[in-house]
């Protein structure tokens, strides 16, 4: 049977500790529900994947207490980020989760061991696999398949050219909702324009900007889909990057 291995952050804890009693929910919800008036119970409204803590425990080996020591304090460096880093356990083939690493208990000390129950926290609730790139040329279209079970939203680059008149830029998915931006004004040069769908954030050049509130930031649902170049702005091909995402 092969050895459990778990990376955060790119490094190998089980490199420096034995890992092991993984814990973590089969599928963790957060229900949703009304009361109504004069009526039993409650009235079901849906339902959302929930952020979760998964725990695990790590375990220093060795018979002497300074060495275990500093490999306790290699551990705390590795654990110590500041945001999300990506936790991934092999047995979850290449998938990933953004993980905050949360806390330990206090340590508990045998001969020849000493034990860290270690919590990350689990925010955005699925897990990442490969990042994708697909090439929208510019005025065309470019069709491709995500994959994984789980929805996702990319990122887009694309660099538009600068207008003395009004113009748009637009980015269309198949199901209707599109990326749409005002062209740069002036007479020539162009500018890096980049959208990101996951932190709803418009970029323009190094200025953060308002999408125009008819558009919508695009959803990729796992499955085939079409982008198409639209609007009357002149732009390059759009890069568009995303993760597979899987619960």
């Amino acid at each position: 049977m092969s050895r459990t291995t778990v990376t955060f952050n790119g490094h190998d804890l089980t490199a420096e500790c034995h890992v092991s009693d993984l814990r973590r929910p089969m599928l963790a919800r957060d229900l949703g529900s009304v009361d109504v008036p004069g009526m039993d119970g409650e009235l079901a409204t849906g339902a959302t994947l929930a952020a979760f803590d998964l725990g695990l425990t790590l375990t220093i080996m060795g018979t002497d207490p300074a060495q275990r020591e500093l490999v306790r304090q290699s551990v705390a460096d590795m654990l110590d980020t500041v945001g999300e880093a990506a936790l991934a356990i092999s047995e979850d083939g290449g998938l990933w989760y953004k993980a905050r690493f949360m806390r330990t208990n206090d340590g508990k000390r045998s001969v020849n061991a000493e034990s860290f129950d270690a919590t990350f926290r689990i925010s955005d609730p699925v897990r990442y696999g490969t990042l994708r790139t697909v090439t929208v040329p510019a005025g065309g279209t470019a069709t491709f398949t995500v994959g994984g079970d789980y929805p996702t939203m990319p990122t887009v680059a694309v660099d538009i050219a600068a207008s003395s008149t009004a113009k748009q830029w637009q980015l269309t998915l198949d199901d209707g909702s599109y990326l749409l931006c005002a062209a740069p004004t002036g007479s020539s040069g162009t500018q890096a324009v980049a959208f990101d769908c996951p932190s709803r954030t418009l970029t323009v050049g190094t200025e953060t900007v308002m999408m125009p509130g008819t558009a919508d930031w695009l959803v990729l649902t796992p499955g085939e889909h079409t982008l198409t170049v639209g609007g009357n702005a002149t732009g390059g091909a759009a890069t568009v990057t995303f993760y597979e995402r899987w619960k």
